[in-house]
């Protein structure tokens, strides 16, 4: 892991240097932070395992960060959406997004005043 995690802190590095569209640099950032995150949850899952102790207490985290993540990128493609233009993929996310959006529980409403 710790190998890996060199490998794509060089390639980052050569990225940067390349003259790489910003966009694409972000969205190779974003996968790598997400990946260390995941192998952090591993890694802890693990310790908490053979030390005795509670280890679904990790899976709170892994939600979180699942739900952070995928607020980020609705936020990118929102922004980088083509108007007026098909662009592949849009009906199934459009399905996945109601099938989240009912499952999602609801704010709360105005309070009264």
């Amino acid at each position: 892991m710790k190998k890996s995690t060199t490998d794509l802190i060089e390639l980052e590095r050569a990225l940067i240097s390349g003259g790489v569209d910003p966009r694409v640099l972000r969205d190779f950032r974003d996968a790598v932070d997400y990946v260390r995150k995941a192998a952090w949850a591993v890694q802890e899952w693990q310790e908490r395992q053979s030390n005795d102790r509670d280890a679904s207490k990790v899976l709170p985290f892994l939600m979180f960060e699942r739900i952070r993540r995928a607020a980020q990128l609705c936020n990118v493609i929102a922004a980088e959406l083509p108007e007026k233009r098909s662009v592949e993929g849009t009906a199934e996310l459009s399905e996945a997004l109601e099938v989240l959006r009912s499952q999602l529980p609801q704010p709360p409403g105005p309070s009264a005043a």
